[in-house]
Formats: structure tokens, sequence, C-alpha cells
């Protein structure tokens, strides 16, 4: 997956289900930290958490 489509996601997510960056984190088991690093696409996050966060949006749409 292109970081684009990976932004994307997160950002067609929290404005469809109306949370904000913590909430994601909460509920998806990452930390804040993990789900800023992955909608800017840059910074420090393993594939197995992209993985991780996909897998809870694919769940959750």
């Amino acid at each position: 997956m292109e970081a684009s489509e990976l932004q994307n996601a997160i950002i067609d997510f929290q404005v469809k289900h109306h949370v904000n960056d913590t909430a994601l984190a909460f509920s998806s088991h990452l930390s804040v930290e993990k789900i800023h690093a992955m909608k800017i696409g840059s910074g420090d996050f393993t594939s197995e958490e992209v993985s991780q966060l996909l897998s809870y949006l694919q769940a959750n749409m």
C-alpha cells in the first residue's frame, strides 16, 4: 500500500466515524505517535503496525 493510500484510509475512517487520532489510537491498540506518523507518511512505524491498523479499519468500516 502506498503512503498516500494509507493516509487517505485513516482520514476517511476518521471523518466517517467522527474520531480523532487519540480515539483511533486507543481503539486500534497503537500509540497516538504511530497514528500521526502514518498520517504524515514518515516516522517510526513498522509494516506490522500498518497491517494492524488496516485490519482494524477494515473490520470497523
